[in-house]
């Protein structure tokens, strides 16, 4: 650990417990002189102040990017309510191990009810067996007209023959003609009533069964299932409450895995890449530091926090880890192992340190930590500085 900086006030402070002594030593001495020796004590307390001068030293850095966050179950969701009513029951409670596809509650609504009875109700009457009379009748039809034009078929053949023998009139054939036309043409529309009526019944059964279906559809979203093998973290919701849609009912996720949920500042997320270290602290495990990695970088920024989100995942994770955990983490962007590195705070500025003859020199920085700054060039490991006055 460093030393702290010796202050004005220090050097005051210490200088009055010197000051009888300085009496006693300065007693007999002309008052010309003593301002003098005065002058030259003040001197030497001042130079005292400055810092001594430093040579860079080799060492490794790593510079890092702070990162503030909550810790997250894997999977974690929140179950909304997909439509208006009030719940009927809850079949489970908070701390609870619930199944991929479980129920967790159920919501009633009389409306959503009888629009389902509704649709079962048409879906029953619009069906083939329901309507297998119409089509007998519509065959039975079509049987009879068939055979009318089969007769008059026989007997519009039977007159020609008459009329050829000259038995006969061409006003019979004229009639037989016009009664195997209208039949012909009886039939021809008896078929096609008959095609009709089967391809009307169909699409009547199929429309009827998918109106059911989108009501049973709609029935289903009044029971919240699970969409997980997990556990219910939190019940937001009691029985005879009333929800509408995108009402949070419930907060499931995984308690075997967990995730880092972190927010980078915009002026940083560039520096940072999939596959980089980070080390985690969080107050619920004081004094202890955790290596993770970054698994994921969410490539939209939030807006209003002008943060980016990243997704990463602790190495070994403690026991006992619990949702909305928070924490901070520093993540790796880069390390040297090797680098010549100065305190910063004997940086002027950006590129600028002071010799010890008090002669300023550019230099060029590298990385960065919270105290020491890497020298790319401007700087030997022979050479002296010293820490500019604040």
């Amino acid at each position: 650990m460093s030393q702290a900086p010796i202050t004005r006030s220090t050097v005051v402070t210490w200088r009055n417990k010197r000051a009888p002594a300085t009496g006693v030593m300065l007693t007999g001495i002309p008052a010309v002189f003593r301002s003098v020796v005065v002058l030259c004590f003040s001197m030497i307390f001042g130079c005292q102040q400055r810092s001594k001068p430093i040579r860079p030293v080799q060492g490794a850095i790593t510079e890092s990017v702070y990162a503030s966050g909550i810790v997250k179950s894997k999977g974690q969701y929140q179950a909304f309510a997909a439509v208006s009513g009030i719940i009927d029951s809850v079949y489970v409670r908070e701390g609870q191990q619930v199944s991929r596809g479980q129920t967790l509650l159920t919501i009633m609504s009389d409306q959503q009810k009888l629009a389902s009875e509704r649709a079962l109700l048409a879906a029953e009457y619009a069906s083939l067996p329901a309507n297998l009379d119409r089509l007998q009748e519509m065959q039975r039809n079509v049987e009879l007209a068939a055979d009318k034009f089969s007769n008059d078929s026989l007997l519009l053949a039977r007159q020609q023959r008459l009329w050829q023998q000259k038995i006969g009139t061409l006003v019979q054939v004229e009639q037989r003609q016009l009664q195997y036309d209208a039949s012909a043409a009886a039939c021809k529309s008896s078929l096609r009533q008959l095609t009709d009526l089967r391809r009307q019944l169909a699409l009547d059964e199929k429309q009827s069964r998918l109106n059911w279906a989108i009501s049973r559809a709609q029935q289903e979203q009044f029971s919240i299932v699970s969409q997980l093998d997990g556990v219910v973290f939190d019940l937001l919701r009691e029985k005879g409450e009333s929800v509408a849609p995108q009402t949070i009912l419930a907060i499931l996720g995984n308690t075997t895995k967990y995730l880092l949920e972190l927010q980078v500042d915009e002026y940083d997320i560039s520096r940072i890449r999939i596959g980089a270290q980070l080390l985690v602290t969080m107050d619920s495990y004081q004094g202890q530091v955790f290596e993770g990695i970054v698994e994921e970088i969410h490539p939209i920024m939030n807006t209003q926090t002008r943060t980016f989100t990243v997704q990463a995942r602790l190495k070994h994770p403690p026991p006992g880890l619990y949702p909305n955990l928070t924490l901070e983490a520093n993540i790796v962007c880069a390390y040297k192992k090797n680098a010549l590195l100065i305190p910063r705070r004997f940086m002027v500025d950006d590129s600028t340190v002071l010799r010890k003859n008090g002669d300023r020199i550019r230099v060029r920085p590298g990385l960065r930590d919270l105290e020491m700054v890497e020298i790319l060039s401007g700087l030997s490991a022979r050479d002296e500085i010293i820490q500019p006055e604040q």
